[in-house]
Order: C-alpha cells, then structure tokens, then sequence
C-alpha cells in the first residue's frame, strides 16, 4: 500500500475510533442524568409521604402523585441498567477499536511507510481514558 492509502486508513481507523468514544461519552452523560433524575423523585416521593404523613403504598390515604413518582423512579433505575450494559459494550469497542488503528500503525511502520501525517498526530492517538 502506498503512504497517501496507509493515510487514509489510519485516519478512519482513527475517525471510528473517536466516534466510538463520544458514544461512550454520550452514555456517561445518559446515566448521569438520569441518575440525578432518580435522586431528585426520590426526594419528591419522600416529601409528598411526609405532607400526606402516610408511607406505605398500599394505603389508601397514599398520595396519587407519590406512586407516580415511585413508578418513574423505578423506571429510571431500569434505563440506567440498561445504558450500563450498553456502557460495557461499547468500552469494549472501543478498545477494540483502538487495538485496531495501533496494529495498523504497526503494520504500516514494518512496511517503511514514510506517514504525510505523523501517526501521532492523527486523531485517536490516545487510549480511552
């Protein structure tokens, strides 16, 4: 492969490489908010318990708005389980993806491919951190 082709690989390698971090970066935002989410019905719920001074669901006193909060709560608590597993997955890309562009690099080193661009100074040159 000629340089200006080694080129073009790395820097999609590298361009995939940093789309898959800003994934990850995107569900880390996902679960903490929806995380201060949870936190902030869980306070609600407790304070709608206080006003209505019964705390147990099953009452029929039990505030209507307080078992709607306690749904949502409970629905967040899934959502966030979810991404966390979505979280694992796409670190796991990532750093197959990284593990992508660095045999590249390589490859393209034991070749004697004089790079226009530094390899180093193409995106992605760092590992998730």
């Amino acid at each position: 492969m000629r340089a200006r082709e080694w080129e073009a690989r790395l820097r999609l390698y590298a361009f995939q490489l940093e789309e898959m971090r800003r994934q990850v970066a995107d569900i880390e935002l996902m679960i903490a908010d929806f995380s201060r989410k949870r936190e902030e019905l869980e306070m609600a719920v407790r304070m709608e318990e206080r006003n209505a001074g019964v705390d147990d669901p099953k009452d029929v006193r039990y505030p209507l708005a307080a078992l709607d909060m306690r749904k949502r709560h409970e629905n967040l608590g899934q959502s966030i389980e979810s991404l966390k597993e979505q979280l694992k997955i796409a670190i796991k890309r990532v750093e197959e993806a990284q593990e992508e562009l660095e045999t590249a690099r390589e490859q393209a080193e034991r070749e004697g491919v004089e790079m226009i661009t530094a390899p180093e100074a193409m995106p992605g040159a760092h590992p998730l951190s």
